[in-house]
């Protein structure tokens, strides 16, 4: 009798220690949530047609791996003229960081802006989930005549929601 009692009370307490495993609690997706504020800014000389993002991994962490390029975040025919913003929320957890990358009209043809080592400012653009779960980025698009190419001329990326 002993046996078959104590038989029963292992097998519900595996039952319960492996049901419990797959759980997802409502702070874990929290903490994978972050609410990004994305400016085209104010100075750019060109309009936004497209984001797309990719993991890049833990921030300090040196050689993480690097993810594939996501869809394009702006939906529907949303475009972002100079000075203008839009919200989404991005599912970077807590002390991770994505980069991104843009796409312009010029001239009725979307260009994907490029790094170019004469004209850009960094080959990396970041949107990180560091300090808040809200995050402000803003990028600053110009035209070079010189290498006759469109880079990026500026950004930012800081915790909270201008």
């Amino acid at each position: 009798m002993k046996t078959k009692l104590f038989s029963l009370v292992a097998l519900i307490l595996i039952f319960f220690t492996f049901s419990s495993c797959d759980k997802t609690t409502e702070g874990d997706d929290a903490d994978n949530a972050l609410r990004v504020q994305f400016f085209n800014d104010a100075s750019s000389e060109y309009t936004i047609t497209t984001i797309e993002i990719r993991s890049r991994g833990l921030t300090q962490e040196a050689n993480q791996p690097i993810g594939e390029w996501g869809s394009n975040l702006l939906t529907g025919g949303l475009t972002l003229a100079p000075g203008e913003s839009t919200f989404f929320t991005l599912p970077i957890p807590n002390l991770h960081w994505s980069e991104y990358r843009i796409g312009v009209d010029d001239g009725g043809t979307t260009v994907m802006v490029e790094y170019n080592e004469n004209v850009s400012v960094g080959s990396e653009l970041p949107i990180t989930h560091w300090g808040s779960d809200d995050r402000t980025v803003s990028v600053l698009v110009k035209y070079n005549a010189t290498y006759d190419v469109i880079y990026i001329s500026g950004w930012s990326d800081f915790a909270g929601i201008d």
